[in-house]
């Protein structure tokens, strides 16, 4: 598999990378072999990034992982967590698990303060048991997830959160920072204030959504740091259509986005093309964008990702996509 080096530092991802919100009960509940095999064939289908946070299950993807890599040597895979949050133990019945079903009975608590993400890198230390941790991530401050109050956590976050990961990666005990966000402009506003080795951009450079383009691509490549991409399906939509229950951003599809959709599905049949194909492809066209980072939450997804990956697509596919103003011609940086 294809590896490109993470901006500056010394890293080279693969392609694809693997998503651990799904070890964490991410939709529907995984038992543990299962969550083990995804691990295990993630690895010997040569994938090298695995990214997890303690959000997910309740710091269940954090020790599924971590009990999985601990045993597999360090120069085999690279490990991203997130801080944010730490996590209280609680009921079970009194945690709002969102659209996690089940996971460690822990209720995440947001403390973006210096104090709160030593304490939340220190509980992931520990339940991941692994021997590393390469990227740390600042994870979700946005509108997306905080909406008029996001200008507040942000200033919490730069003060207490970026000194912390600062700090950790100035002792070497992680190699890269970076946040991990869902919007683009937020995502910017981190770039331009702090001195970041990457980012985690979830579903702002797809097929259905550029929006990176304006605003966090080009600080990426004018201080050479690296963009990891999640969520090129946008949730649901450019793997599985426009369906009933299918989501955009986990919500109802806008009226736009499935015009939009059912444009490029036009485009893609002429020429025999799945959309997942295009979706991930065009995403690894831009060499400003590292490694891709998929939740997959059974074996066969792993292969089918590869495959999508590595399908066929005329150049005209493309051509047609720019011609008809679906795609932007930034989209093809060198």
């Amino acid at each position: 598999m294809n590896k490109r080096k993470l901006g500056k530092t010394d890293m080279k991802l693969t392609a694809l990378g693997f998503g651990g919100a799904p070890l964490g009960n991410l939709f529907k509940k995984l038992n543990e072999s299962t969550s083990y095999k995804l691990i295990e064939n993630s690895l010997k289908s040569k994938i090298n990034m695995f990214d997890t946070s303690p959000f997910y299950g309740c710091g269940l993807s954090e020790h599924r992982l971590g009990n999985y890599l601990k045993n597999i040597k360090e120069n085999k895979y690279y490990l991203s967590t997130k801080v944010g949050r730490y996590l209280v133990k609680n009921n079970n019945n009194k945690i709002n698990r969102g659209f996690f079903k089940g996971g460690l009975n822990f209720r995440p608590e947001f403390d973006y303060s210096y104090d709160g993400v030593m304490k939340s890198f220190e509980q992931s230390l520990q339940r991941l048991a692994a021997t590393k941790i390469d990227i740390c991530l600042i994870h979700d401050v946005d509108r997306f997830t905080f909406g008029n109050d996001f200008e507040d956590y942000y200033k919490i976050a730069m003060k207490g959160a970026y000194r912390a990961i600062n700090k950790l990666r100035d002792e070497k005990v992680i190699k890269a920072i970076g946040v991990g966000i869902n919007d683009s402009d937020a995502c910017a506003k981190f770039l331009n204030d702090g001195e970041f080795d990457c980012v985690l951009l979830a579903g702002r450079y797809t097929l259905l959504d550029q929006s990176a383009l304006n605003d966090v691509f080009p600080i990426a490549q004018k201080n050479n740091i690296g963009v990891i991409l999640a969520g090129v399906y946008n949730s649901g939509i450019l793997a599985k259509g426009i369906g009933k229950n299918i989501t955009y951003f986990y919500k109802k599809i806008p009226k736009r986005i499935a015009k939009k959709y059912i444009l490029i599905k036009k485009i893609c049949d002429k020429f025999n093309v799945p959309i997942p194909a295009a979706a991930i492809q065009f995403c690894y066209f831009n060499k400003l964008v590292s490694s891709m980072v998929i939740g997959m939450d059974t074996l066969q997804q792993i292969q089918q990702n590869i495959n999508y990956l590595n399908h066929p697509i005329p150049k005209e596919l493309w051509t047609e996509l720019l011609k008809n103003q679906l795609i932007d011609e930034r989209c093809f940086i060198k």
